[in-house]
């Protein structure tokens, strides 16, 4: 019961990792961060994505509240029928409002009504950002 003496074989084992082990450690230790290198890549991208579609939202629903606070319905298309290619304080963006008429005024037609669509195109963002209201004559 007293201590033992390792002979032969059992003390080649006992001495510590040999050379392939470290290698196979390493080889698994390396494609582990790879992946999360490119998960972190990814990971930014769609963040980066994410958070330009929220400014063109807000930029899309700015137009929006404009026009529908516009004390002059017959004046909309020559107000805010327009292309920016560049908006003020937003490098990149670009705004397209089209206003488009049904009917015509009243007594002769029975419907009268605008339909505005805001287009925001952003860079980094594949698909641009679409936003459409209805305006009704008063």
């Amino acid at each position: 019961m007293g201590s033992q003496v390792l002979t032969g074989a059992s003390a080649r084992r006992e001495r510590g990792v040999t050379l392939i082990e470290v290698i196979v450690a390493m080889v698994i230790l390396t494609v582990v961060l790879l992946g999360m290198g490119r998960f972190a890549v990814g990971f930014t991208r769609t963040v980066r994505q994410s958070d330009a579609r929220t400014v063109a939202v807000n930029l899309a629903d700015q137009r929006l509240s404009e026009i529908r606070s516009a004390p002059n319905y017959s004046g909309l298309e020559t107000n805010y029928n327009a292309n920016e290619p560049t908006i003020a304080g937003f490098t990149g963006y670009a705004r397209l409002t089209q206003i488009v008429r049904s009917g015509g005024p009243r007594p002769t037609y029975s419907e009268d009504y605008k339909t505005v669509t805001v287009t925001i195109t952003v860079p980094g963002v594949p698909v641009p950002i679409k936003k459409t209201i209805v305006v009704a004559a008063p």
